[in-house]
């Protein structure tokens, strides 16, 4: 076995190793309350045709294959809910992180020992902590996130193949029709093209081109489905939230300043982690004199990540201007594509999972920056702020991925408080059991998550304050 080979081999097995961790935790999850139990009651009665047609008569979103994997998953599932809908969320973990590690290339030591860095870069954000901790029946956002790193993968092959091409058609029909952001897969194809990568025929991203017109198209003009309204959600917006009545009263008859917030906050949302869901928790803090242990710690490694980022594009600007691209180049490049076209594509409302993508590639360019600074710390000037900015970045991202698997822990026990007053949730939300059915599937789900699977041991309440996530 060549040397490249085996430290590749390291690579992916400490990508494992994370993912058996994560998938330990997710495990610890069970089918939750709110969204989760909707949803399968939605899924319940219609047949899957029933359900595609009525999805095409919605107004704001244009997501039948959402809606129809749930289906799916519920009718193959036999009732075993919790294996089948948990099973996929775990399944779901270990592709991300294993595409992340083909993303990364590692071939040397030095690559190895930045892959956990990277990796906690991806786990650790406020970005990627929605994806496993609210969880829906399938998480879609998650889903796309693992379509878009799969294309930039395929993306970065040596020379394109037809069963590579099919894949990536297949995989940007499926999510634009599962979550609008699947949109992005096309961004990362035309990206790849403007960046001379071979993965990816230009013949797929013609096909691709014509896909997303037609989606337009007939979105906008067949169905009639428009983009979410002001009345839609409650929204974040400087120091607060502002419900669905505020935003109308502030930004009706005038929406793009809103919009323009929102894509702004969601640019600054990757790179600095403020602000969150919209609202500028950090400023907000720093003005009452009393800055939260994981409200500093986040924006502190986010910022360290992005001005080695930043460093790496002005060491590699000659290249930039040539376009004489090598791998980690492109990495970058492509993380820049993908933040722009994610913060654009969240311009309806401001919401962490959403940049999800953007999140997952922030990842990857940091460990190539991380990597470019390393080979030339010696015979850098700025040798003292560099290694500054890395133990920043070490010690805070690791502060951050252990902070998803305590709050993993927690929402573990506030799901099981759900299922406890059931009956009182679904008074709050005017929602009414119709048929034994109904009933017989609340109780399945009731008595899966109280006595099937009970609640893991807990961390202690002494680390609260430290990892107080606000999600």
């Amino acid at each position: 076995m060549s040397a490249d080979r085996r430290w590749t081999l390291i690579a992916y097995g400490y990508g494992a190793l994370l993912s058996a961790v994560l998938g330990y935790f997710l495990l610890g999850l069970v089918v939750q309350v709110s969204d989760s139990f909707g949803n399968l009651l939605a899924v319940q009665k219609p047949t899957l045709a029933e359900l595609l047609r009525d999805q095409f008569s919605q107004r704001a979103y244009l997501r039948p294959l959402l809606w129809a994997q749930i289906k799916l998953v519920y009718d193959l599932s036999g009732g075993q809910y919790y294996d089948w809908f948990r099973g996929i969320h775990v399944v779901q973990v270990v592709l991300l992180v294993g595409l992340t590690v083909a993303f990364l290339r590692p071939q040397r030591a030095a690559d190895v020992a930045l892959v956990p860095l990277s990796l906690a870069v991806l786990t650790g954000a406020h970005t990627f902590a929605p994806m496993v901790r609210e969880a829906f029946p399938i998480n879609s956002f998650l889903t796309i996130a693992i379509c878009v790193l799969a294309t930039a993968v395929l993306a970065a092959r040596d020379r394109s193949r037809w069963y590579t091409d099919v894949l990536v058609i297949v995989m940007f029909v499926g999510a634009v029709l599962t979550v609008e952001s699947g949109i992005l897969i096309w961004v990362v194809c035309a990206g790849a093209a403007l960046l001379k990568m071979q993965g990816i025929s230009r013949r797929a991203l013609v096909v691709m081109t014509v896909a997303l017109g037609l989606y337009v198209v007939v979105r906008i003009l067949v169905f009639n489905v428009g983009t979410p309204s002001l009345a839609e959600r409650a929204s974040g917006f400087g120091f607060g939230v502002l419900e669905p009545s505020e935003l109308i009263a502030r930004f009706e008859g005038r929406p793009w300043g809103f919009y323009l917030y929102n894509v702004i906050s969601s640019f600054s949302t990757v790179l600095f982690s403020e602000p969150k869901g919209g609202v500028w928790r950090f400023i907000y803090e720093l003005t009452l004199g009393s800055v939260h242990p994981w409200t500093a710690v986040s924006v502190a490694s986010s910022a360290a990540g992005t001005v080695l980022v930043l460093r790496y594009v002005w060491t590699r600007r000659q290249q930039f201007r040539t376009l004489a691209f090598e791998h980690g180049d492109r990495v970058v490049a492509l993380f820049v594509i993908v933040l722009a076209a994610n913060a654009a594509l969240s311009f309806p409302y401001t919401k962490n999972v959403i940049m999800g993508p953007a999140g997952v590639f922030f990842a990857a360019a940091v460990y190539v920056a991380a990597r470019s600074s390393l080979d030339n710390l010696a015979a850098a000037r700025s040798a003292v702020p560099i290694a500054a900015v890395m133990v920043v970045l070490s010690f805070g991202w690791a502060f951050r991925e252990v902070g998803t698997l305590y709050n993993l822990r927690r929402t573990a026990a506030e799901q099981r408080a759900e299922w406890v007053t059931v009956d009182q949730w679904l008074e709050r939300q005017r929602l009414v059991l119709q048929g034994a059915d109904a009933r017989t599937l609340r109780n399945h789900l009731q008595r899966d998550a109280i006595w099937a699977h009970p609640t893991p041991s807990q961390p202690t309440s002494a680390w609260k304050r430290w990892f107080d996530i606000d999600w």
